[in-house]
């Protein structure tokens, strides 16, 4: 709304949706077999009160249960970038079968939260991107600018001056039953929150590249497996 973001500091995002993202969980894969996940996306929109980039950083509190294409990135005044979350297959069935024994009531008061995080960047930084080509879904930057982008954000964690906003939205799992119940979309999560103060729960979102699209399920699971050893060493 215009008084949400008249309302919002200049190195803040307009992040849609506002509070929640909601995830849809099914029995099994997609209908037509081409992907064994559960995905949202939300738009980050840079609303041009500044003429700077603004840079962003997704986090969550689930970084192995979520993947983010691109978990961070920066804007261009008057432009938008879309962010693609995707709950893994493992553990979209864990939630199926959660759902099975007890019914909706199991998924609701998911703790898992996500965290967007938003600050101005140099115009001398800001220029290493520009014209930049960008591979597969989620748009990703060559290394030498992610690489460059994670060191921004690293020194921004201990740099007390730079002004960082941060967005928190809480996650719904809904069940996919079949039947389209309209009151599905409509419920509503708790409202976001933007504080000052860096929360310390949240962990980069992973944005694991490896063509998991054109992954046959088995794959997709092998990856999963991957990620998880990756994370438990």
């Amino acid at each position: 709304s215009i008084k949400t973001t008249m309302s919002l500091p200049p190195h803040a995002l307009e992040i849609d949706p506002e509070s929640s993202l909601q995830f849809t969980i099914t029995r099994g894969p997609a209908k037509d077999g081409s992907e064994d996940v559960s995905r949202c996306t939300m738009t980050l929109r840079h609303p041009g009160h500044t003429n700077k980039y603004l840079a962003f950083k997704v986090k969550t509190t689930q970084p192995r249960r979520y993947l983010v294409r691109p978990n961070q990135g920066i804007v261009a005044p008057n432009s938008s970038e879309t962010v693609t979350i995707i709950l893994v297959g493992k553990d979209r069935e864990v939630l199926w079968s959660s759902y099975e024994r007890l019914g909706q009531s199991a998924l609701d008061h998911s703790k898992d939260k996500f965290l967007v995080q938003s600050c101005e960047v140099s115009n001398e930084f800001s220029a290493k991107f520009n014209n930049e080509p960008r591979l597969g879904e989620g748009g990703q930057y060559k290394k030498e600018l992610v690489d460059e982008l994670t060191a921004m954000w690293n020194s921004a964690s201990s740099n007390s001056k730079l002004e960082v906003y941060n967005k928190k939205l809480h996650v719904r799992h809904v069940a996919d039953t079949g039947a389209t119940t309209a009151g599905g979309a409509a419920a509503g999560g708790a409202p976001g929150s933007a504080n000052t103060s860096l929360p310390t729960s949240f962990q980069e979102g992973v944005d694991k590249r490896n063509n998991a699209d054109k992954m046959s399920p088995e794959q997709l699971s092998d990856e999963v497996s991957n990620l998880r050893r990756k994370y438990d060493e």
